[in-house]
């Protein structure tokens, strides 16, 4: 009863909502179900087997690609990015490691700030956004950028680190990133459905993401993104495949310990927010029992929690922007 009064309350208050939320608590699924289009124009329904993009919800994957190279040594956190990457960021501090940019306190200056109430989409306005397809090509974005604060000094959401990462992870195994994900992330987890796909090249049964360019003119976010996602962002998932993520995780099938305890513990924080190795950490655990990860593009929102005590797993995967987030806010007290 309390799961249906939930969701009238979520129809309620988000008539529009367009995506899937999923609740489940160890091998048992609570709740699942699908809403609105994934495709508008052809009038495509979403279901609970949709693929939808994750944004900044990615970030994880590229920790994983990361830490597990320092697993094998083929890495270390204290590794100087200037040192691995020599000609590429010629105003960055030596001072600044792999276990900065894992992070977010590199210091370094981000190619974007989401702090800043700046459009993304409008990055693409003068770079194409099709020319985005692997992490050397945001160079463009990040080579002559300059260090903002002394690296370790504070806790700063910084999408450029992730693509460095990316950069690192590429220069370091010599594969593609997307490759590496697949391999060490994918593959181990049994995420079948998920992958960074070209956004002029999806697979079946995947969400083009949507927006208000205007108040009351929904489109879709086509322009607005790079063509294929990268370490920052822009994988895609499904709501099973996320569920599989976290259980593959913590049984060690990705990392083992002492890495990822080291991962899921707070690494940094400020007055409102901790950070472990690419993983959001509930403020109001103590001790750390709530792991989270969420994104947002243009279009885009998603969120996905994991409950260490309880094993409760509630993922949401919207392609509209906010709305995830609003629906998080009404289905929270399920936890």
């Amino acid at each position: 009863m309390e799961i249906e009064k939930r969701r009238k309350t979520l129809l309620n208050e988000l008539p529009g909502f367009s995506g899937v939320l999923s609740l489940t608590r160890k091998n048992e699924v609570l709740y699942e179900e699908a809403f609105g289009l994934a495709v508008v124009n052809e009038a495509v329904p979403n279901t609970v087997g949709t693929r939808f993009p994750v944004a900044s919800g990615s970030k994880i994957f590229t920790a994983v690609a990361a830490l597990k190279l320092v697993e094998k040594g083929a890495l270390s956190l204290t590794d100087s990015v200037t040192t691995l990457l020599p000609d590429s960021f010629p105003f960055m501090d030596r001072s600044v490691t792999v276990g900065h940019l894992l992070t977010h306190t590199s210091g370094f200056q981000d190619y974007f700030r989401e702090d800043a109430d700046e459009n993304y989409a409008d990055l693409w306005k003068n770079l194409p956004m099709y020319a985005m397809r692997t992490p050397k090509d945001f160079l463009v974005l990040l080579k002559d950028n300059r260090m903002e604060f002394q690296s370790g000094e504070k806790f700063s959401y910084n999408d450029g680190g992730f693509v460095i990462l990316s950069m690192l992870i590429e220069s370091v195994t010599g594969q593609p990133f997307p490759e590496v994900v697949k391999e060490t992330v994918f593959l181990p987890a049994a995420m079948e459905e998920s992958g960074y796909f070209a956004m002029n090249a999806l697979p079946p049964n995947t969400a083009l993401g949507y927006y208000e360019e205007e108040p009351g003119q929904l489109v879709s976010n086509i322009y607005a993104i790079p063509v294929i996602g990268g370490g920052d962002g822009g994988a895609y998932t499904t709501v099973s495949d996320m569920r599989r993520f976290w259980k593959a995780l913590q049984s060690e099938k990705l990392l083992q310990d002492p890495l990822l305890l080291e991962m899921c513990s707070v690494q940094a924080e400020n007055e409102k927010e901790r950070y472990g190795y690419g993983v959001w950490i509930r403020k109001d655990a103590s001790p750390v029992s709530g792991l989270y990860v969420m994104g947002a593009d243009p279009g885009i929102s998603m969120i996905s929690e994991y409950d260490l005590k309880t094993e409760l797993t509630l993922t949401i995967l919207c392609n509209r922007e906010d709305q995830a987030f609003k629906a998080y806010g009404i289905m929270n007290n399920f936890r």
